[in-house]
């Protein structure tokens, strides 16, 4: 395998991660004991055979001398699987609040910079967690965000986990043959010959930022949909706050036909309306409860990917702003608004273009990005200025079949992705099967108590609930007449004072 250099955006996960906020994404998996029970051994013989197939698992970044220009990845040498692979054993009977904790632990170790940016903790000795019988065993697992984005960490599962209990004899892909690490010489040269080609990649993307720009213009003008709200223009909050080492987590599962029964409440309502709009409402309960709530609406950035209209890379994501209505107190009305505001913010990120967005980054001097990047987090800087939003929620579907990993098949799956500086909370939704889980990821000292949060969005869903119960006689045409055109001119509004950043 080649050197390649990394992205703008890879790059930029780098630069940005620091003992306070390790940039890896994961999971923590659940599954059902094997044929025959669980054996370790068998499942370290398996993936020993799997990861040559994948060039992630055995890369390592390689910086440029003096960092003179973004890393590359490289073959590691050295590579060795136990450094990679942990077992751990919890007190039986251990439950999911002794797991979440083992989580927590976990999710706040950075990775090793100086091996391959991931790592799997598998954990037995599980008693107490509803829905597993005896036998079953979690694994914990984290990548760095620089290697991959969510949908590249499901693009992985297909080389490391089968379809069948039967692991097949041989996974998808081509064997990857480690090449030798490269002296400081070459990397200087690698480095330089992207210097002399930089002038004409600004170029292009100069142009893409144009038209991008005449495509935004001309949505605007238009005005079929209203302007979402701009970068740090969000309020201040109490989730927005300089993070420490610690992380929370916890997570809920749900029905994904029950998540689709209330998209009836509104015509063209997506699963993702319904999700957000939940988690709106929880975040109104929680920070309530703490007299935190603002009376400005918090917004949430939400991922969009966009892996098939790129180059290959790690990282394919582009980002909608979206106001959740927290300062609604009707379940449905805040669902009203969330729908429209998707359609509006996605419409205009369609008109920026995706590549405008995403490659951006890759023209930052590294180490000039990389002091920036602690020197805001050492001076705590994330204070003096509004939020450019006040959390990420981002939703990765999974397969709908079922997983098996050495015979083991897989139950549920509930993602983590990593918080920054002033952003002290992320909400990750995951797909699997027929469920849909909603994993919750913070600092410590923002989120110290994550599973009331989860309990909050729980309860906001009981109350969507309840409201389509009691609209369920009312025709969806006179629900639409009677709200429609009401709403709409309610959510501009409320729209309109968030992106213009007044209380």
């Amino acid at each position: 395998m080649s050197l390649e250099q990394l992205t703008g955006l890879d790059s930029a996960f780098l630069f940005l991660d620091g003992r306070h906020a390790p940039m890896h994404i994961g999971s923590v998996q659940i599954y059902a004991p094997p044929k025959g029970g669980f054996d370790f051994d068998r499942l370290r013989d398996l993936l020993s055979r799997r990861v040559d197939l994948s060039p992630l698992l055995k890369r390592r970044v390689v910086q440029v001398p003096l960092r003179l220009g973004r890393p590359f990845w490289a073959d590691d040498p050295h590579f060795d699987l136990d450094r990679h692979l942990a077992r751990a054993a919890l007190p039986a009977p251990a439950g999911w609040a002794e797991l979440r904790r083992l989580a927590e632990e976990v999710f706040s170790q950075p990775l090793d910079p100086d091996r391959p940016l991931w790592d799997m903790t598998v954990v037995e000795g599980l008693a107490g967690v509803p829905g597993l019988p005896d036998g079953g065993f979690a694994v914990i697992f984290k990548v760095h965000h620089a290697a991959a984005d969510g949908m590249g960490a499901v693009d992985l599962y297909k080389i490391l986990w089968d379809e069948t209990p039967e692991p097949r004899s041989r996974a998808p892909g081509t064997l990857v043959r480690p090449a030798p690490m490269p002296g400081s010489v070459e990397l200087l040269g690698m480095a330089a010959r992207g210097v002399v080609t930089q002038p004409l990649a600004t170029l292009r993307w100069a142009g893409e930022l144009v038209r991008g720009g005449v495509g935004y213009g001309r949505e605007w003008i238009a005005g079929r949909h209203h302007r979402p709200p701009a970068p740090f223009s969000a309020p201040r909050s109490a989730i927005n706050q300089p993070i420490g080492g610690r992380r929370s987590f916890d997570a809920l599962t749900l029905s994904l036909t029950r998540i689709g029964a209330l998209r009836s409440l509104n015509p063209g309502t997506t699963v993702n309306d319904v999700v957000l709009t939940a988690c709106g409402g929880g975040l109104a309960r929680y920070l309530a409860r703490r007299n935190d709530l603002t009376e400005a609406s918090l917004v949430a950035m939400v991922p969009i990917s966009v892996r098939g209209d790129l180059e290959a890379g790690a990282n394919h994501v582009s980002a909608m702003l979206i106001p959740l209505e927290t300062g609604e107190r009707e379940p449905v009305d805040r669902l009203h608004a969330i729908h429209t505001h998707a359609q509006d913010s996605k419409a205009y990120a369609n008109a920026l273009g995706a590549s405008t967005l995403a490659d951006s980054q890759q023209f930052l001097p590294f180490s000039l990005a990389t002091a920036a990047a602690r020197l805001y987090s050492g001076f705590h800087l994330s204070k003096l200025h509004r939020p450019p939003f006040n959390l990420v929620i981002t939703n990765v579907p999974g397969p709908r079949h079922p997983l098996y990993l050495a015979g083991a098949r897989m139950l549920n799956v509930y993602g983590t992705a990593p918080v920054f500086d002033g952003l002290g909370l992320i909400l990750v939704i995951t797909s699997y099967l027929d469920h849909l889980t909603v994993s919750a990821t913070a600092d410590h000292d923002t989120v110290a108590d994550p599973e009331q949060l989860v309990e909050d969005i729980a309860a906001e869903f009981d109350a969507l609930e309840r409201a389509a119960a009691e609209e369920a006689g009312v025709p969806t045409s006179r629900r639409a007449s009677s709200r429609g055109k009401k709403k709409r001119a309610k959510v501009r509004s409320r729209s309109r004072k968030v992106a213009t950043g007044k209380p």
